[in-house]
């Protein structure tokens, strides 16, 4: 004769399986603002450095590009905004997003000629060269 034997915990699911910890625990900080810090690519060519951050998702209007003497700050905000309505039901659902990087930009950067450029979730930031204040630095020194 075989007798089925029931383990107290057989059917128990496991405690971190829950729901809880996959769905109603991540909306615990929907909407709070998404901020990160973007990789960039730091370039220098014979006439201009260039600047080349990873931004998908951005338009150019939501850039910042501000110039305080030597620091240089590149900056974005977004905030979306998503509305469904049903016969009973409205949702409304906010995302903010931003970052801000600071660069100290050499002496030899002509500030006059940086220009910015925004393509393909790729955000290119040029900064030319003072061909004067590099010359002007150059010096040859003796040896006595």
């Amino acid at each position: 004769m075989l007798v089925k034997f029931n383990h107290p915990l057989a059917g128990r699911k496991n405690f971190f399986a829950d729901d809880f910890f996959t769905r109603d625990f991540d909306k615990l900080f929907k909407g709070v603002e998404d901020k990160f810090i973007p990789a960039v690519n730091i370039k220098e060519n014979e006439n201009a450095f260039e600047l080349e951050l990873s931004v998908p998702g951005f338009k150019k209007e939501d850039f910042n590009l501000k110039l305080d003497n030597e620091l240089l700050t590149i900056s974005a905000k977004v905030e979306d905004k998503t509305e469904e309505t049903t016969e009973k039901f409205t949702r409304r659902e906010f995302k903010s997003r931003s970052f801000s990087r600071t660069f100290t930009l050499s002496d030899t950067v002509l500030v006059e000629a940086i220009h910015a450029k925004y393509d393909n979730g790729i955000l290119k930031v040029e900064l030319p060269k003072n061909k004067e204040v590099i010359e002007n630095k150059q010096k040859l020194i003796e040896v006595q």
